[in-house]
């Protein structure tokens, strides 16, 4: 192993909680340095401050804020002809997903758009002629929940079982790979099975006739 590289694996996928998690990462500097280029390879504090035009101290301080919320790693370190230690960091993930539960146990405004966007998604099922009553939104909106909580539980545990090879693959391969593999792995998982049948059936018993 290379002085300073890092054993944390690649997730597939994971699902951040932490609104404090989410602040930091979703500021937009550090946001563009996560989703447009560590998720896809490892690269230095220099090769980072080329891309975004950005002055390598400030890059740095974002490098490092990323790092003590755990969505960055140190990857491995580089010695240069010029005796220069080069530093490559990379995202602990493939992909980021907020997880709803943590929203909604947040203050404030996280909260209410959590709330406000599952009750969205259950009136929007209407124009599929799925009315469901106002009496009975709240229930629909847990099980929904519920649903959406075990989903991201057992995508986020899909190990990559081969880091360098899935680097190399097409963004399209690799995106089609991943939701081959996440579809198998739910079929799998005993209680998202159980929330999906206990969310189909209230669908259907508020699904118009005909449609």
């Amino acid at each position: 192993m290379e002085n300073g590289s890092t054993t944390v694996p690649m997730k597939d996928l994971e699902v951040i909680m932490d609104t404090n998690k989410i602040k930091v990462l979703f500021e937009p500097t550090r946001a563009s340095i996560v989703f447009e280029y560590l998720v896809n390879e490892a690269m230095t504090v220099k090769q980072l401050s080329e891309k975004l035009n950005r002055n390598p101290g400030t890059i740095l301080h974002h490098i490092q804020k990323l790092q003590d919320i755990g969505v960055v790693v140190q990857e491995r370190t580089e010695m240069t002809t010029t005796g220069i230690v080069q530093r490559y960091y990379r995202a602990t993930a493939k992909e980021y997903r907020l997880g709803i539960g943590g929203m909604i146990e947040a203050n404030g405004g996280v909260a209410q758009f959590a709330k406000d966007r599952l009750r969205s998604i259950v009136s929007s099922l209407s124009v599929y002629g799925i009315e469901i009553p106002e009496a009975q939104v709240e229930e629909a909106m847990d099980v929904l929940r519920r649903l959406i909580e075990r989903e991201n539980a057992v995508d986020s545990e899909l190990p990559i079982a081969d880091e360098k090879r899935h680097r190399k693959l097409p963004p399209t391969v690799r995106g089609d790979a991943s939701r081959i593999m996440r579809r198998f792995a739910l079929e799998e998982d005993s209680e998202y099975q159980r929330l999906r049948e206990e969310w189909q059936r209230l669908l259907r018993s508020h699904r118009k006739v005909g449609t």
